[in-house]
């Protein structure tokens, strides 16, 4: 394993493992043990911004080199003309300079075909107002020249533009481009949000929905040194995710499905402290930590943890009369893009047929769990209709024991999000949130 305490060089080897399949924050845990914290702020965003970006890097590079040349040495151009055109705070020389080194260590025999390279985009940078000139899309029809320039895979492009039209699908393309720091929710057991922005040293912004939620003005470092971590004060969690506690009511007993590392659970346990929550989840790793976020966050009455898969519930779990039922099922997690933009190039078409296959089947087998008059919650980091709306339709036909919310159901506040049939959904670039689908069923007496 290579590492270093060179933040472009780490960064450089990251990056090859994103390219060989890794994901990102796997590559940087693995690769940064050598790095201060704030080497490790610079070496995140350089692989962050070039993965975001990865199209239209790739595009101008292409006007420099070969396609045959080899991918190390693209990279390390990727990774400088990344810096020039987003690093805005850096001095263009200083980046040339960085960039001839990380060839030297990582490259043989190629530095001074990369000076040479950085040295000319150096001189057309001074000549030519904007800079680059996007002269690689041209002749290309405006849906190419878009998911270039927007850096988004052509199917998903073209996707966008066909549900939203140009426009709209350039704003979101554009958003989804934009890193957005963390938002958090205040946790009620042990503060309010009036009283715990008061203990921050940086300013933030109040949720516009959810009235737990703070939002930082800027990435501030890991969170556990944070004032009130310790203390159990806070959690992330966006707003979207956030909203989930605005539609629970007073449920005395909640099924958590597909729970991770326990989001929703926790939050519920801070409203609902004495309810019986179960959380389900087929990664046992991901459990430990809800417990230990538990203890963190001062609820009185720890979630029962369940390792297991959906299939297996009806063995795991005792009784089937839950007041609340909740699946986070897996989807194609188009809606966090701005915060995990290889999903991006992770995703392909196709995932957009077999996932609401599976999210059917598994809205289906939590059904059994809903007791008379309860509610089940379906939700889904992402905003398609195939993963969304459509699907609460194919399960109503399917289900006639189970009825939609009507926008009468949904707490005032929230109807701007309300959509047929019976469900919120959120967009990043119209509701500033990641985006969010919740399908909302009540089982008839």
């Amino acid at each position: 394993m290579n590492t270093s305490d060179n933040p472009r060089v780490v960064a450089f080897y990251a990056l090859l493992d994103v390219h060989a399949g890794v994901r990102p924050e796997d590559a940087l845990n693995d690769r940064w043990a050598l790095l201060s914290p704030l080497d490790r702020g610079l070496c995140s965003a350089l692989v962050y911004e070039t993965i975001r970006h990865k199209l239209r890097l790739e595009a101008i590079v292409n006007r420099k080199v070969k396609k045959t040349t080899k991918y190390r040495v693209r990279l390390v151009l990727i990774i400088g003309l990344c810096q020039l055109l987003f690093f805005c705070r850096m001095s263009p020389i200083a980046i040339t300079h960085q960039t001839v080194e990380i060839a030297k260590k990582c490259t043989i025999g190629f530095d001074k075909v990369v000076n040479a390279i950085m040295r000319s985009w150096l001189y057309e940078r001074k000549g030519s107002k904007p800079w680059p000139r996007e002269r690689a899309s041209a002749g290309l029809g405006p849906n190419e020249r878009l998911s270039i320039f927007y850096s988004h895979p052509a199917w998903l492009t073209e996707r966008l533009v066909g549900d939203l039209g140009f426009r709209e699908a350039r704003a979101l393309m554009v958003v989804n481009n934009i890193s957005v720091p963390p938002t958090i929710r205040i946790n009620p057991l042990v503060t309010s949000r009036e009283e715990y922005v008061l203990t921050l040293p940086w300013p933030t912004s109040p949720t516009r929905w959810s009235p737990w939620g703070l939002t930082l003005s800027k990435a501030a470092g890991p969170p556990d040194k944070w004032p009130g971590y310790n203390e159990g004060a806070f959690n992330i969690q966006d707003e979207s995710s956030q909203i989930l506690g605005l539609l629970i009511g007073e449920p005395d007993s909640i099924l958590d499905c597909c729970s991770g590392r326990g989001g929703k659970s926790l939050a519920m346990a801070t409203l609902r402290p004495e309810a019986k929550i179960v959380s389900v989840d087929r990664h046992h790793g991901r459990l430990e930590d809800l417990e230990l976020a538990a203890k963190r966050l001062k609820i009185p009455k720890v979630p029962q943890v369940v390792p297991c898969n959906i299939e297996e519930l009806e063995a795991k779990v005792v009784g089937n009369n839950f007041d609340l039922v909740v699946l986070d099922a897996p989807c194609s997690g188009l809606g966090v893009i701005r915060r995990r933009p290889d999903l991006k190039w992770v995703r392909q078409p196709q995932d957009l047929t077999t996932l609401p296959e599976t999210q059917f089947e598994l809205i289906n087998k939590v059904a059994e769990f809903v007791g008379p008059k309860g509610k089940l919650f379906y939700c889904v980091c992402t905003y398609t209709d195939e993963e969304g709306p459509d699907l609460m339709r194919r399960f109503f036909l399917a289900r006639p024991d189970f009825e939609p919310y009507t926008i009468n159901d949904i707490d005032e506040s929230l109807r701007e999000l309300f959509i047929e049939p019976g469900g919120l959904r959120m967009w990043p670039h119209i509701h500033g949130m990641d985006g969010f689908f919740y399908g909302l069923a009540r089982k008839k007496a």
